[in-house]
């Protein structure tokens, strides 16, 4: 069974791969991997402590070094690790996930997430490995404490320094939603050191609360703050603080195709944007890709996930790339997605322009999209499923010219995803049902032919 999935190591806490068992392993692997001294953190879920650790034990069983940075964004881990001059990081996080699961990213001496082969070797390690003994005994603090105020102190300086000195946001109104995660103080201090009218919401963790009805995931609870505060902007972030969505004044929601559009088109229009290419993902809305082409610029897709936006953008020396969900990569800042960067870039965009964010999208139409999530219990390759292949093909046909389908299994949670888009609602949602009936017909049909196999649908 593979450990990691597209963003690291996920999973329930205290089950595997995440028990007391194999977090040693994991952290021993990942230790010889490295070689050298690593930087770790992990946002504020109750289980972080004793898996990091575990984790730390391993890591300490290979001779390295280990400097506990405590409660971090992820953002802030890789560009430490990198100016640190640290042989990795690791981050103890399950991003958006709800508090009961948690996981492991790796990163190299670059600040970037390892990279396909390495992950490989390390999931190898673990396996030759045998199991702890004992469990080892936890030293790290309670869950909803402070970070290492020296270590965010930087990640906040880096942030600052990539813009104007002084209060630059002076009079800008903007509430964040921090969804009781590893931003928390990061955002809303750093948004008020530049002078901004800060209200934060959902900033207060206590190891149970990351993600719960707050944060990117649960942008209603944004969406009436800014509205109630008459504030300008409204931005909310994951549990680990890589990806942002963002409420203009009057409510609307923008996700990262929008903020997408917004920057390119200034970076265009600043004359500094060549090659004049996005790189989105297969998820990116074909609107964005129709309101790009207008202003003469490229949409590439790559595979889901900012590692691959990120391999996407090295090989075609894009600057500017990023995901529907709200993963914005900037080729100046190439460690990893950072909401709070890109909260930055969208303030400066409304400042420098003079213009509200709603002026700013206002001709932002994104296609309908519907997505379907299908519960599994295992990740049964579509190609050994004719009957549900010759449907992705029938929808797909019917889809010709008028939008697009994907379908995909999730590498950080099990599930299938089935994403249609169209210019019609009621033709994504007939293609849905067609197409989810006809996955769990096969699944059904496969598990009836194999009985001494779990069933593949929950």
């Amino acid at each position: 069974m593979p450990l990691f999935g597209t963003d690291g190591i996920r999973g329930e806490a205290g089950r595997f791969p995440l028990d007391a068992a194999t977090l040693p392993r994991i952290g021993r692997a990942i230790g010889e991997c490295l070689g050298g001294p690593v930087l770790i953190a992990r946002d504020p879920r109750r289980s972080g402590p004793a898996i990091l650790a575990l984790v730390r034990a391993g890591l300490l069983e290979c001779g390295v070094r280990v400097e506990d940075a405590g409660v971090l964004p992820t953002p802030a881990l890789a560009l430490l690790t990198r100016q640190a001059a640290f042989s990795g990081g690791i981050m103890i996080t399950a991003s958006h996930n709800p508090f009961q699961d948690n996981g492991v990213k790796v990163f190299g001496r670059d600040g970037h997430k390892l990279q396909d082969a390495a992950e490989a070797d390390i999931e190898r390690r673990v396996a030759e490995l045998k199991p702890a003994a004992a469990e080892p005994r936890s030293e790290a603090r309670a869950a909803g404490d402070a970070p290492n105020r020296p270590w965010l102190d930087q990640y906040l300086d880096s942030v600052r320094a990539r813009f104007a000195e002084g209060p630059w946001l002076q009079g800008l109104r903007v509430t964040v939603d921090c969804g009781h995660g590893a931003m928390s103080r990061a955002a809303p201090e750093c948004l008020a050191s530049l002078g901004a009218d800060v209200n934060a919401i959902h900033a207060a963790p206590d190891g149970t609360n990351i993600n719960a009805a707050s944060g990117a995931l649960h942008p209603e609870n944004l969406i009436e703050a800014v509205r109630r505060r008459g504030s300008d902007l409204g931005a909310a972030f994951d549990g680990d603080g890589d990806r942002s969505v963002f409420v203009s004044g009057t409510g609307r929601l923008l996700d990262g195709d929008a903020v997408l559009l917004i920057l390119a088109r200034l970076m265009k229009r600043a004359g500094a944007f060549e090659p004049a290419i996005v790189i989105g993902t297969s998820m990116t809305n074909y609107a964005l890709e129709r309101a790009l082409t207008e202003e003469n610029i490229q949409l590439v897709r790559a595979g889901v996930g900012d590692r691959r936006v990120l391999k996407a953008m090295r090989a075609r020396a894009a600057l500017l790339g990023g995901e529907p969900s709200g993963h914005i990569i900037f080729s100046d800042h190439p460690v990893s997605g950072d909401g709070l960067l890109t909260t930055l870039k969208l303030c400066e965009a409304m400042v420098s322009t003079d213009a509200s964010l709603d002026a700013l999208t206002a001709d932002w139409k994104p296609a309908p999209q519907l997505f379907r999530n299908l519960p599994v219990a295992e990740r049964v390759p579509l190609e050994t499923l004719p009957a549900v292949g010759r449907k992705i093909e029938e929808v797909r046909r019917r889809l010709e010219g008028r939008g697009r389908l994907v379908v995909r299994y999730s590498g950080t949670e099990p599930l299938l995803r089935i994403m249609v888009e169209s210019d019609s609602r009621s033709l994504n949602a007939d293609c849905a049902d067609e197409l989810s009936a006809a996955v769990v017909f096969a699944l059904d049909q496969r598990a009836d032919a194999h009985p001494q196999r779990p069933p593949a649908v929950k």
